[in-house]
């Protein structure tokens, strides 16, 4: 199978670019694409949309809080019911989340429900990055989201689209260095601004 990975820079001001070069120069199939300004979560992930060359593309953090071994169930279910997005969601199987702080769980859980009670219940995961798309339905989204809210704004679209969408478990662990660039508070204000623009679009 061919693949190839993708690594967006988005504005990193430590040694991020020279580690991900050093990648790109030692494996072919390794590519980096460098933004400046920081563009965002969003921004970054639609400069690697449109730098992948793939039938699929698949999506996860750097942080690797979602477990790369796991891209293989995503398209193994991708293929089986010929699904145009497949969701890794943390909240279908009991302890996906067993190391996620209840402080961090909580928001995720009510957000989440609110999605599905405005959109749809086929999905659990409206908020979690680790997903694998079709191509070719992906570039068809008219997609403006700058932060987070980007793979919300993702899945509400396409099933707004009526995609063939499903999901696996995907167990969600923690960062063991870094630290998040979460805001809450300017999150939380992004999401309700995304459900208005997509309830009234």
């Amino acid at each position: 199978m061919t693949y190839e990975v993708v690594i967006v820079d988005d504005g990193s001001l430590d040694e991020t670019a020279s580690v991900a070069q050093a990648l790109s120069a030692a494996r072919p199939q390794v590519r980096v694409v460098r933004l400046s300004p920081n563009r965002g979560l969003g921004g970054a992930l639609r400069a690697g949309f449109d730098a992948a060359h793939g039938e699929w593309i698949a999506t996860l953090d750097a942080d690797l809080t979602f477990r790369p071994e796991g891209l293989a169930e995503l398209l193994a279910a991708a293929k089986k019911d010929a699904a145009d997005l497949v969701s890794g969601s943390p909240f279908l199987r009991h302890g996906d989340m067993g190391d996620v702080p209840w402080t961090r769980q909580l928001p995720s859980l009510m957000l989440n429900a609110l999605y599905r009670g405005l959109f749809s219940l086929k999905l659990t995961s409206y908020t979690p990055i680790f997903r694998l798309y079709r191509a070719s339905r992906l570039r068809e989204l008219p997609l403006t989201s700058m932060g987070f809210e980007i793979n919300a704004e993702i899945a509400a679209r396409a099933l707004m689209r009526r995609w063939r969408v499903c999901e696996v478990p995907a167990p969600l662990g923690t960062r063991s260095t870094g630290v998040s660039k979460l805001s809450r508070g300017r999150e939380l204000s992004r999401h309700l601004r995304l459900i208005a623009r997509l309830l009234t679009s």
